[in-house]
């Protein structure tokens, strides 16, 4: 018997704009850039669904174990371990930054059970983050909220519509940074919007 040999891949993961992001900056007459634009590489990205009539008692695990309450539409929570984002009635983005709980989806599966429904979404998602003292300005050219810091608070999230692409849009905790999620395969996109919107204003990339 003739013997079989199979290649043994290893995938190293990719950013979603690595072939992409290069260190550059772009000034119009002006010292300081009013935008800085870098891609979030690390994160933990996940969709958590509750089924019909379980909101409340799901709320109620998610407390127990974590100390924060699901959200209503448009607001996030936030803890030490994992933050929550309101898309949409009875559906929440879960996502962390800092320090990625490594096999989430295996720890947080039991805890909501049949409660709710659950899918990673950290390989299909792409997130830049945006900030600088023109940063409202640069997002104003393209999305179709009042992004005035008054209304548009750090509390705040929004899943909205810019350059025809669907985005998730909310801010760091202390109001200085934007996040905007979109497919993965829509990354580039963004970027390209982001860079054209922030043109006139002056913008570093940063890798």
């Amino acid at each position: 018997m003739e013997s079989v040999y199979v290649a043994n891949f290893v995938l190293d993961p990719t950013s979603a704009l690595d072939p992409f992001l290069v260190n550059r900056r772009h000034d119009k007459e002006i010292d300081n850039a009013g935008v800085t634009i870098k891609e979030e590489r690390k994160f933990l990205f996940l969709s958590l669904t509750a089924f019909k009539n379980n909101y409340e008692e799901l709320s109620d695990v998610i407390f127990s174990e974590y100390g924060i309450t699901l959200p209503k539409y448009g607001k996030i929570s936030r803890s030490s371990q994992i933050n929550l984002i309101n898309i949409a009635p009875g559906q929440w983005l879960i996502y962390s930054f800092d320090n990625p709980i490594s096999n989430f989806l295996s720890i947080i599966e039991p805890i909501v059970g049949n409660l709710g429904a659950i899918v990673d979404l950290s390989d299909a998602r792409a997130i830049i983050k945006i900030s600088g003292p023109k940063v409202r300005d640069t997002l104003a050219k393209g999305v179709s909220i009042d992004l005035h810091p008054r209304k548009f608070t750090p509390d705040r999230a929004v899943s909205t519509f810019a350059a025809q692409l669907g985005m998730t849009i909310w801010q760091s905790e202390d109001g200085l940074t934007f996040y905007i999620s979109v497919f993965r395969a829509f990354g580039y996109s963004l970027l390209n919007w982001l860079i054209t919107s922030a043109s006139e204003f002056g913008y570093n990339i940063e890798i």
